[in-house]
């Protein structure tokens, strides 16, 4: 596996990016671990001794929850969505960057509109004292973590459109 290549726009944008990429792959990787140890554990103890780990499905429930939102900005940083090209041949060469630029928008506006529902949805759970059926866990920490990386990778978007407004590398934007 190779290193990524060095980011655009500038050395301080560049050094800032690598650190908000290394911490969110640091934690995405520990919330791995945790659910795989979970897991593992559970599986052992349900099979080999009769005793699964107590309140182990909500655990993985919070886990996963945890792990694709803090995979959201990191797949949004390395441009790694799904994306659908159907029209790209249509728009003449010179034009491209506008168009990426253009949908960056529109995708951050999603994303913004989500961050909102979300953050609205943290409030509901917290004023309603609402905790997981048997290991009694709060839920809205995790929502408002939701909120906080869903807010998180609309301004990475955003970024994401100023670059490529700017003239970022068309193979790749964030990457130079």
């Amino acid at each position: 596996m190779s290193a990524p290549a060095p980011y655009s726009g500038g050395p301080r944008l560049a050094g800032f990016l690598r650190r908000v990429e290394v911490l969110l792959g640091l934690i995405a990787a520990l919330i791995l671990l945790a659910l795989m140890l979970v897991t593992c554990v559970d599986v052992v103890g349900r099979y080999a001794f009769d005793r699964p780990i107590p309140g182990g499905f909500e655990i993985t429930e919070l886990a996963m929850g945890a792990l694709i939102f803090t995979s959201l900005p990191l797949v949004t940083l390395r441009r790694q969505q799904v994306t659908v090209d159907l029209f790209d041949s249509l728009v003449p060469s010179r034009y491209r960057r506008l168009q990426r630029s253009f949908l960056d928008l529109i995708a951050a506006a999603c994303m913004g509109g989500i961050a909102w529902r979300i953050w609205i949805k943290a409030v509901e759970i917290g004023a309603a004292g609402e905790t997981t059926a048997s290991l009694m866990i709060p839920i809205y920490p995790l929502v408002y973590y939701m909120f906080f990386l869903t807010s998180i990778t609309t301004a990475l978007i955003v970024l994401l459109a100023c670059l490529d407004r700017a003239g970022a590398d068309e193979s790749n934007p964030v990457y130079s």
